[in-house]
């Protein structure tokens, strides 16, 4: 599949053709409040319009609130390209936003970690400045080196701790799903990128990390989606999400 070329600035507020069934009308109790989030990465970010799933899963009736999203994403960038140009900068200083989600190029972490820790501390000291909390998005082993997702784990994770950060196992959700179903296709031919089945199940572990307490992930209308194995996957991520909180 073609990586697509333009930088993703979009508010993602898609009212229609959701893939997920819409809340009543009425008016929103408070725990509904929306909340604001900036996702800033690359295409394993913007891959099937990953945040706008998130988005349409947090407006279905069940969802504790609905979850606002911008996207600043480029294909193959890192988080010192974002940094470097000025657009995550210019981006967190936009609005108050509730969360920031960084996603780093896939294999930075294994190759460069210092690098990658530099940045993800000079973003995330403008995160908190502009008084939002930092999320890190654990991205997935390749699909012919599986056995670099425990570095990818402990990459991010010793981070997240030095920081405060939240973590989003997307990382692990999918190392559970692919042992619980070999056959199951989360990567596109190329071995990196996400098929849509791998994308919705990144969907479900932010939507969960992102919603202020338990929740689980909304699976798609019957028909409306080519998903396969949708419980397999919903499970996965709950069952890493449910590690992670330990």
């Amino acid at each position: 599949m073609p990586i697509r070329r333009a930088v993703l600035l979009a508010v993602l507020g898609i009212q229609s053709g959701s893939i997920f069934a819409q809340p009543h009308a009425a008016s929103a109790p408070l725990e509904r409040v929306p909340a604001k989030v900036l996702y800033i990465g690359n295409s394993y970010t913007y891959y099937h319009r990953m945040p706008g799933t998130v988005a349409a899963m947090a407006r279905t009736e069940a969802s504790p609130r609905e979850l606002h999203a911008k996207v600043v994403a480029v294909p193959s960038a890192t988080l010192q390209r974002h940094w470097e140009s000025g657009a995550a900068q210019s981006a967190i200083h936009e609005r108050k936003w509730n969360y920031v989600v960084l996603q780093e190029q896939s294999v930075l972490p294994l190759e460069q970690k210092e690098r990658m820790y530099e940045h993800v501390r000079l973003l995330d000291k403008e995160i908190k400045l502009n008084g939002a909390r930092t999320v890190l998005f654990i991205t997935w082993a390749r699909r012919d080196r599986p056995e670099t997702q425990a570095m990818l784990n402990a990459a991010y994770g010793a981070i997240a701790e030095e920081l405060g950060a939240l973590v989003a196992p997307v990382g692990p959700a999918w190392q559970i799903a692919r042992q619980r179903a070999p056959d199951l296709q989360l990567h596109e031919e190329d071995g990196s990128h996400p098929t849509p089945e791998g994308s919705y199940l990144t969907a479900c572990v932010l939507y969960m990390t992102l919603q202020p307490a338990e929740s689980q992930c909304p699976a798609p209308q019957s028909g409306a989606a080519v998903i396969q194995a949708v419980e397999t996957l919903r499970n996965a991520a709950s069952s890493a999400l449910a590690t992670q909180r330990r």
